[in-house]
């Protein structure tokens, strides 16, 4: 991929917000503690100037021919937008429309759909307003990030509503998970770092709009080239967490009360649970290093992992903790069976 394609800088007409992004950018990957009055004004600013920053670039996309709405972010100059797979999925054309209302048409390019990302052209040649591609492989859990898009589809009364949060989860297949408020319409729009960077493209809403997951940039730019050649290949699903690809570990589970651990429900016949010993009743309460309080824990580590990854899960059974190895599987392995 030639890294030149992507732009170099944020818009030069910006200067009077470079301050606070260059002060933001050294804790952009990281958790910032706010403990004062004065660490949340400092975070508030920051968020200011990424929003002042990208908003220009963040559009809105529907489709010419069935109408559905979503979101996309531009990425260089000549107008190469990126969005999620589902939202151009069929289409080989979408109108792209800017905060100042004025709409153009862009060309689908290519998508990979396991990912959930895609790339579009915009048609006419212009000067476009673009943000720059960040790196979601360093940014550490708990860091800040802005989340935008055009949720509920285009509105002429307002610009792209803007979303503060934490990131919560990562995995190895290159999806991320925040805390960034996302309903629809938000899909294909840009997940920025506190320094303007572009860390993601929005993919589906989780089990709550507090839980929503990002297709990360990093996974997306190894597919650069395919994108913009036009390829389109992979599987479409909506929610990472039942990606047939991702890993598991073959037990029905219920949450405990005061976040005591998740308790097993069943054992699915020749699964890794099984295979390891795993019973009913046990009570998972940690997977390697990390503490499992309740479901939402167990799913976020498991994230972290591919299949055929060994972990050692710690149960509690009849008052002892135990620990196992479990050789995790692929989800869509052992449910075809």
């Amino acid at each position: 991929m030639n890294v030149k394609k992507l732009g170099t800088g944020l818009f030069v007409g910006l200067f009077i917000f470079s301050i606070t992004l260059l002060e933001l950018s050294a804790q952009s990957v990281m958790p910032v503690k706010v403990e004062t009055l004065e660490d949340l004004k400092k975070l508030q600013d920051g968020v200011k100037a990424v929003v002042k920053v990208v908003r220009p670039a963040t559009v809105a996309l529907t489709s010419t021919r069935s109408g559905a709405s979503g979101s996309g972010v531009i990425v260089n100059r000549g107008g190469l937008i990126l969005s999620a797979a589902h939202v151009v999925s069929g289409d080989k054309e979408m109108s792209v429309i800017f905060p100042d209302g004025k709409a153009f048409k862009a060309k689908v390019l290519g998508s990979n759909r396991t990912k959930d990302v895609a790339m579009l052209q915009l048609v006419k040649r212009g000067d476009w307003p673009f943000v720059e591609i960040g790196d979601s492989d360093n940014l550490k859990i708990g860091a800040h990030l802005v989340a935008m898009g055009h949720a509920g589809g285009y509105d002429t009364r307002r610009p792209a509503p803007v979303r503060f949060g934490r990131l919560l989860s990562k995995n190895k297949r290159g999806f991320i998970t925040t805390d960034s408020v996302l309903i629809g319409g938000d899909s294909g729009g840009p997940l920025f770092d506190m320094s303007g960077k572009l860390v993601g493209i929005n993919s589906s809403i989780g089990d709550s709009w507090q839980t929503n997951n990002h297709a990360g940039i990093s996974a997306l730019v190894k597919d650069w080239d395919r994108l913009l050649k036009g390829d389109t290949w992979g599987r479409l699903n909506r929610n990472p967490m039942t990606d047939p690809d991702s890993p598991v570990m073959g037990f029905i589970f219920e949450e405990t009360q005061g976040n005591q651990g998740v308790i097993v429900m069943g054992v699915l016949g020749n699964s890794p649970a099984d295979k390891a010993g795993m019973k009913k009743g046990d009570v998972v309460v940690g997977i390697d290093q990390r503490k499992i309080k309740n479901g939402k824990d167990l799913l976020v580590t498991l994230s972290r992992y591919n299949p055929k990854d060994e972990v050692v899960v710690s149960i509690r059974r009849r008052g002892e903790v135990k620990k196992m190895k479990v050789v995790l599987s692929k989800r869509g392995d052992l449910f075809k069976r």
